[in-house]
C-alpha cells in the first residue's frame, strides 16, 4: 500500500513540475522494480506489483498536470519560455 502512495505521489512531482520524457522515465523504473518484484515474490506479485505501480504513477501524473494548469491559470506560477530559436 505505501508503494501505491509513493508512486501517486512521484508521478503528481513529476507531472506538475516535468514533461513527459520524466514520465517514460519513471515508468523504465518501475518496470524494474516489478522485475525484481517478480524475482523476489513471484510472478502474480510482479504482474499486480506492475499494474498497480504504473496506473499509480500515470494517475499521479495526470493529476500533477492538471495541477500544473489550474496554477498556471490562476496566475500562481508563470508558464516557462521556450529556449529554441528557429
Amino acid at each position: 500500500m505505501s508503494a501505491l502512495v509513493l508512486h501517486l505521489l512521484a508521478g503528481l512531482v513529476a507531472g506538475s513540475l516535468f514533461g513527459v520524457q520524466t514520465l517514460v522515465v519513471l515508468a523504465l523504473a518501475v518496470s524494474v522494480e516489478a522485475v525484481a518484484s517478480l524475482i523476489l515474490h513471484g510472478p502474480s506479485a510482479g504482474l499486480v506489483w506492475l499494474l498497480v505501480s504504473q496506473v499509480a504513477l500515470q494517475s499521479g501524473y495526470l493529476g500533477g498536470i492538471y495541477l500544473r494548469s489550474v496554477l498556471k491559470r490562476a496566475g500562481i506560477i508563470v508558464a516557462a519560455q521556450s529556449g529554441r530559436q528557429f
